[in-house]
């Protein structure tokens, strides 16, 4: 299945199998008034982005990719929890200059740079490969394995004449290495988590979303992946989703309230998935150009609680994780 239909128009709703191709060219995009828009009117609108988060014991490394037509937008970060250090770089390129992002589902080869920091991105055969370097030099080098584990693929209809793609994986394996504050060299192992998070569309010019992201093996040594959110992708079903073992279980929807400056709790629509997260550290960025914006928060956070499925009760004990509160005018 290709997700642009002969029609020009996108296949929606969640998929069994990752789209074949993404064809950009093949989608006939309107204005809210019915005006067809070609070429750079209609790649303007157009908003990609790739986030990697890994977790190895207690460092929590995020990186992301981002094209947002108007700038390329690309962030490393690598915390330590039990110091409360982190290690933070970012930057961006306005008019996406050396930011590449192929958004292909199956095979795709992304990239950006600036000031000798170097982020690459690339996806074959169902292995997703990250570097980071510094100047020439290796900082950071994960083979991530996607095989075994069911992948949220959906879309959904966006605003009056938008769609919105986005597939996420969680629970994954990962080889390679990394430096840490110090320089030392660690390598994951065995117990290293990675989520992959791949999203593109026509987005509403106005956005604004709440998501959590977990993954850890709990009591019974099961791989359990969390995916949450609300205001985003929303319009022809959610991509809430509890991973098990691999296996995909569909959550229902689900209401993030901020309690006190550190705790939110997030609990179903159905009443089966209730948690309380505390958040520490943010990668926190506020940008107000008044025809474009974006105020971004990403917690380091600690999750609790409980979540049932069928017969089965999963238990959240301070597990590691990801909140983020993004509102963006683009």
């Amino acid at each position: 299945m290709d997700l642009i239909q002969p029609n020009g128009q996108p296949n929606y709703g969640r998929f069994s199998a990752l789209p074949r191709q993404i064809d950009l060219n093949q989608y006939v995009y309107k204005t809210p008034y019915g005006k067809v828009l070609t070429g750079w009117r209609k790649r303007l609108k157009y908003k990609k982005f790739k986030f990697c988060c890994i977790q190895h014991q207690h460092y929590t490394i995020g990186l992301a990719i981002a094209d947002i037509a108007w700038a390329g937008h690309g962030f490393v970060y690598i915390y330590d929890h039990l110091k409360n250090e982190v290690t933070e770089w970012n930057a961006i390129n306005f008019l996406s200059l050396n930011t590449v992002l192929d958004e292909q589902p199956l095979y795709s080869q992304s990239h950006f740079a600036k000031s000798g920091i170097q982020i690459d991105v690339q996806h074959a055969n169902g292995v997703r490969y990250i570097q980071v370097s510094k100047h020439g030099e290796l900082q950071l080098s994960a083979r991530i394995f996607c095989a075994g584990t069911d992948p949220l693929s959906m879309c959904s209809p966006t605003g009056i004449n938008g769609w919105t793609y986005t597939q996420k994986l969680t629970t994954l394996g990962c080889e390679g290495f990394f430096k840490n504050r110090q320089g030392e060299v660690i390598q994951f192992n065995e117990r290293t988590f990675a989520s992959l998070d791949d999203t593109c569309g026509f987005l509403r010019p106005e956005t604004a979303w709440f998501w959590l992201s977990c993954n850890f093996w709990d009591a019974q040594n099961r791989r359990i992946g969390l995916n949450l959110a609300s205001g985003v992708n929303e319009s022809f079903g959610n991509e809430n989703c509890l991973w098990i073992n691999g296996v995909l279980y569909p959550v229902a929807d689900v209401l993030f309230q901020q309690q006190d400056e550190d705790q939110w709790s997030i609990r179903s629509l159905d009443g089966g998935l209730n948690l309380q997260v505390s958040t520490g550290w943010r990668r926190y960025e506020n940008l107000n150009l008044r025809l474009v914006g974006s105020q971004f928060s990403q917690w380091q956070a600690k999750i609790s609680g409980t979540i049932q499925q069928d017969d089965q009760e999963i238990v959240l004990l301070n597990e590691y994780g990801l909140l983020e509160q993004h509102y963006a005018k683009w």
